[in-house]
């Protein structure tokens, strides 16, 4: 019964802290963009990172920091560009 216990607390706690799709709003480093007609997440983030900064880096942190699943962008769509990957 004891172990049955605590494993449904580790279920009940482990839905609690579970991460959200809502994503944080952009903090006073990072900018916000909104996507124009013909831009990838690709070409945005080759825009916006760092010289030094691998492309496919900042690709995956701006689709982390916007809870994206897929690299497609939509016209119109904001992103935050994270401030570790600003120039």
């Amino acid at each position: 019964m004891f172990a049955f216990l605590i494993l449904f607390s580790g279920f009940t706690l482990y839905h609690t802290f579970a991460s959200s799709n809502e994503v944080t709003p952009a903090s006073g480093e990072e900018f916000v963009i909104s996507v124009d007609s013909g831009d990838s997440l690709w070409q945005i983030a080759k825009s916006y990172k760092k010289d030094s900064m691998d492309t496919r880096y900042a690709v995956h942190e701006i689709t982390e920091r916007n809870g994206l699943i897929s690299s497609e962008v939509t016209v119109g769509q904001a992103l935050i560009i994270p401030a570790e990957i600003l120039q």
